[in-house]
């Protein structure tokens, strides 16, 4: 490596850093200094409070609980250094050499730069402070086994952000393809959000806290408190005290979960089989006297991060010799892909050209033509995963613990994700013209009636949205088992809550459309009237779906006056509340059709503005 192209990286480095400070203003200049001095006094804090805990507090504990002690440190580290990794990840380097190629630089200089760039961030400092002071420490009380523990903090420290660099210099060579960065992004955080999750999704829902023969005593008294309150034998205050004592009397008969000793002999071999785990078990092997596997870790992160960093540099080779494309094949290989580009074209002809039974020829294409726009759109793919990651949360949430709902709670446990699956979507469909563009001119110059135009724009989202409730509904099944009539209704409910759903998103798009930039679901500039119609809209998107909780509702009060509930109210009211709905949404569509058919140019005239 040529150290002047490395001192001159350094400074060009540093003189970036300036000009972009003086460009943001002086205000800035003094945020990022107060930050800057915020975090040395956090890893200052960090070192010496690491320090004292290692020196005063663990030299009591065992080495097991030692290793667990660790173990957290290890996981905040990871969670910082993930979350500041899915902040610049959009960025593959710190420095842009491809600018430079044609000046005798080296470009292993470069790649040591961006990589020790990598490295040195404000919340990774702060933790690497910690494990410092905690080894530090832990030497002093402990004896000299300890000392195994510096190297082993190195070595980790090396692999984890080797690991990192390669894996964003993979994502650089996928982003080469302008529209699968942004989506690369979205998914990415997305998947970090779920790891967060992780587990609590692994330990919460599937863990078995009660005994089958339990469920089933307290599912009677339970149901015996339900008949003594619908026979008004009891006050629902009493009611209430009853049945707390009744969880209580089972859940606290129900066996025991986690005991220290089974996590701790799971974390140990976690700890043995997983290479991050290799320093929080070299520290309890280091506190049983035994040095070797200390030096054993070390020696194979080593190699981890060294084969990391060797093929992150022939990545960045390879991306700045240009074999990394825009997804265009080469000029010498378009003879062999041309055959299947034109079956591929002939292909999406095809389905285009369809025509769907009970609709006009205009509503089918439109129909056809938004679906094929909804599933190649990188910021739609970006949509549809969000329901998918809210529910594993929160269904998360509800699972935990030993929740046993009652008979009519659980219809309404679905109805509520039913809901929250198309509030979601909202931010598709409540702007569904503004995602067009400027290929909304087409449907302005189209001889096409616009009740058409709606119709295709609810039935191309229609395929999505039921199927995402449809699974819900069944993994709702699954984890609390509903009546079978119950079961069928809560099928048939997304329905109607679809279709009082479409007519309030169609009339919110055309009252307030705002641009929105390509690959993107954050709106250009949108005015302040914008932001509270959709405001306004969000309050009222609960009352609009309200009508379709009757059904259930109906069963509900049924239940509670004593009357006999052999006949499936719910599931006999939501079918008649299906044809209901299904009959007057054509005579909404025609209304809003002359309504999108006045506003059709103010629409045009926003959603076809540029932003700088």
């Amino acid at each position: 490596m040529n150290w002047e192209h490395l001192r001159a990286f350094l400074w060009l480095r540093w003189r970036l850093r300036v000009n972009q400070n003086r460009r943001a203003g002086a205000a800035n200049v003094w945020v990022q200094r107060i930050f800057m001095i915020v975090g040395f006094l956090a890893a200052g804090l960090m070192l010496i409070a690491s320090f004292l805990a290692g020196l005063l507090v663990l030299p009591k504990v065992s080495a097991p609980v030692l290793m667990l002690v660790w173990d957290g440190v290890i996981v905040l580290f990871l969670f910082v250094w993930m979350t500041e990794l899915l902040v610049e990840l959009q960025r593959s380097e710190l420095l842009a050499m491809d600018k430079f190629l044609h000046l005798p630089v080296s470009l292993t200089g470069a790649f040591l730069i961006n990589y020790l760039g990598s490295i040195f961030s404000p919340g990774v400092i702060v933790v690497l402070a910690a494990m410092v002071g905690l080894s530090a420490g832990l030497v002093l009380s402990r004896g000299i086994s300890m000392i195994g523990l510096f190297p082993l903090v190195t070595a980790f420290i090396l692999a984890v952000t080797a690991i990192g660099y390669q894996f964003r210099g993979w994502l650089a060579s996928l982003m080469v393809n302008k529209r699968r960065r942004r989506a690369i992004v979205t998914i990415a955080g997305l998947v970090f959000v779920l790891l967060l999750q992780l587990p609590n999704l692994l330990t919460q829902p599937w863990r078995v806290r009660q005994l089958p023969e339990d469920r089933v005593e307290m599912q009677r008294e339970i149901e015996k408190l339900d008949r003594a309150l619908a026979a008004k034998e009891i006050e629902k205050g009493e009611y209430r005290k009853q049945a707390q004592a009744v969880r209580k009397k089972y859940r606290d008969r129900s066996p025991s979960s986690w005991k220290l000793d089974d996590v701790e002999r799971v974390a140990g071999g976690v700890n043995l089989a997983v290479p991050i785990g290799w320093l929080p078990y070299g520290a309890k092997t280091s506190a049983e006297g035994r040095v070797q596997p200390s030096i054993f870790g070390a020696f194979g992160l080593t190699l981890i991060a060294a084969a990391s960093l060797r093929r992150s540099y022939m990545t960045t080779l390879r991306l700045y010799r240009g074999e990394f494309g825009s997804g265009r094949p080469n000029q010498r290989h378009k003879g062999l892909v041309a055959i299947p580009d034109v079956a591929a074209a002939s292909l999406s002809m095809a389905f285009l050209e369809r025509r769907l039974p009970w609709l006009t020829e205009q509503a089918s294409v439109v129909t056809l033509a938004c679906f094929r726009s909804l599933t190649r759109a990188p910021e739609a793919k970006m949509l549809f995963l969000s329901p998918v990651f809210m529910v594993l949360i929160f269904g998360s949430m509800v699972l935990r613990g030993n929740a046993n709902p009652p008979e009519l709670l659980r219809p309404l446990i679905a109805t509520a994700g039913i809901g929250m699956i198309l509030l979601i979507l909202s931010q598709l469909a409540g702007n569904q013209f503004g995602f067009d563009r400027n290929g909304f001119r087409s449907y302005v110059l189209s001889p096409a009636m616009r009740r058409d135009i709606l119709i295709g724009k609810n039935l191309a989202l229609a395929p999505i949205a039921l199927g995402l409730t449809f699974i819900l509904v069944l993994l709702v099944q699954l984890v609390y088992p509903m009546r079978i009539d119950h079961f069928m209704a809560t099928l048939i409910q997304p329905v109607p809550m679809y279709f009082i759903f479409s007519i309030v998103e169609n009339l919110l798009s055309m009252l307030a459309p705002m641009p929105v930039a390509p690959g993107s679901l954050k709106p250009v500039k949108p005015r302040g009237i914008q932001i509270l119609i959709h405001i306004g809209f969000l309050f009222l998107f609960p009352l609009a779906l309200s009508p379709t909780l009757i059904p259930l509702g109906l069963e509900f009060l049924l239940n509670w006056s004593g009357w006999s509930s052999w006949f499936p109210v719910y599931l006999a009211v939501i079918l008649a509340e299906c044809v209901v709905v299904a009959a007057l949404y054509p005579a909404a569509l025609d209304w809003q059709g002359g309504i999108l058919q006045q506003r059709e140019r103010q629409i045009l005239e926003v959603v076809t503005s540029k932003s700088e």
